[in-house]
């Protein structure tokens, strides 16, 4: 039997049990059916689904751990290395790391699975669960998840693009405190014809220096994960309500520090824009690495874009956003 054959096999075996949890959620353009083999599963992932009720369901999702199905059989012989299928209508992908995790959908069925052997999931994924299952759906359409962060007031959307460390999350969470609409910290989906942004998720990362500056945005008791010396507060901003929505980009903003006190912005390309979302994006998405590049080409020159020297006060960062959207 090939590959694709003994996947899509154990997909439709794990769909033949029933799931003691389930939970209807919204992720980019996609309506999601969850279901979890156990609460703790539940309390793993739920946090950073945007719970709601879709007109469509787009996927149904499962989460399991070993001790409700073996799917051994679906891990590569050289366990200690990435392994990527697409095959047959079948998109697989197996992510050793130090806690293991594989992701496999039948496209045709709209059937996936995330199975974790050892019961336990990195933060990364946690915050960001299947978006790799997500990706390959979006493989026939203009959709693209990308790397970055999303934030919108009345004059329009604005896609931060940049490295980890470079204020993205940062200059998020400022305006979402601020009262603007939040679309995501890390990746959010971009049509790359439209410019139209989708939330993913309702998650974002926070590093512990920051925890002063929004205490009172995000609450005294979220959890921390300290994963290779990368310690985070895991936070879910479900909270937010309505305000966890997109709309349509108006510019791009390349995050990064050059020792500004106050928020500055300077011209930039659609190089520049192209430079800071694709590396990443193209990492932490496998499959289909020239349909990435070219639909992250198009969302760069969909827009002006400028980097931001986002300053030395956070707080300070949602109004020079907004006149700035405001003059364009």
């Amino acid at each position: 039997m090939r590959a694709s054959g003994l996947i899509r096999q154990e997909i439709a075996a794990v769909f033949a049990s029933s799931m003691p949890i389930e939970a209807q959620a919204r992720c980019g353009p996609f309506g999601l059916r969850l279901g979890f083999a156990a609460q703790d599963l539940a309390g793993m992932f739920l946090p950073a689904y945007i719970r709601s009720t879709p007109e469509t369901i787009d996927l149904d999702l499962r989460f399991i751990t070993a001790e409700h199905h073996d799917l051994s059989a679906l891990v590569p012989e050289a366990a200690e290395k990435p392994r990527l299928l697409i095959e047959d209508g079948i998109y697989s992908v197996w992510q050793p790391a130090v806690i293991p995790v594989l992701f496999a959908i039948d496209l045709t069925a709209r059937r996936g699975i995330a199975w974790l052997p050892k019961g336990e999931a990195p933060p990364w994924i946690r915050s960001r669960p299947a978006i790799s299952l997500i990706h390959a759906m979006m493989h026939d359409t203009p959709w693209c998840a990308v790397h970055g962060a999303a934030v919108g007031s009345e004059a329009g959307f604005t896609l931060l693009a940049g490295e980890g460390h470079s204020g993205k999350t940062t200059a998020a969470l400022a305006c979402a405190k601020a009262g603007w609409r939040y679309a995501g910290d890390d990746f959010v989906a971009v049509n790359s014809e439209t410019g139209r942004i989708e939330p993913l998720f309702c998650s974002a990362r926070l590093r512990p220096a920051l925890v002063e500056t929004f205490q009172s945005f995000i609450g005294e008791t979220t959890p921390v994960s300290d994963f290779n010396g990368e310690p985070r507060h895991e936070l879910s901003l479900a909270g937010l309500g309505d305000r966890i929505g997109g709309g349509k980009l108006r510019a791009t903003f390349v995050p990064r520090r050059r020792g500004a006190v106050t928020p500055e912005f300077t011209p930039a390309r659609q190089s520049d824009a192209f430079r800071a979302l694709l590396p990443t994006t193209a990492y932490e998405l496998p499959g289909w690495p020239n349909e990435i590049a070219d639909k992250v080409a198009k969302i760069a020159g969909l827009a002006p874009v400028f980097f931001a020297d986002t300053g030395t006060v956070p707080l300070e960062i949602p109004a020079a956003f907004a006149q700035k959207l405001e003059r364009l």
